[in-house]
């Protein structure tokens, strides 16, 4: 079974999870209707970079989220 190990949230905004040694940020967006969790897993570089300066360094990321959705993995809330 893997381990899903939540690092960081802020509960609507975004949830970090560290997934079988990688790092994986999820975004709710509400809509398109019945709402889905968007999921990006951080590259090699990412992840150091959130590791040494945090959350800010991912904010351009969950914006491109937000905005781009269906370039990401959707997980309906369905």
């Amino acid at each position: 079974m893997i381990e899903k190990k939540l690092l960081e949230k802020k509960d609507w905004a975004y949830y970090v999870y560290e997934v079988d040694n990688c790092i994986a940020l999820s975004v709710p967006i509400p809509k398109p209707t019945p709402g889905f969790d968007v999921v990006h897993i951080l590259s090699e570089s990412e992840k150091e970079k959130y590791l040494n300066k945090g959350i800010q360094f991912l904010e351009g990321r969950i914006e491109d989220m937000k905005m781009n959705f269906y370039n990401y993995e959707m997980n309906s809330w369905k």
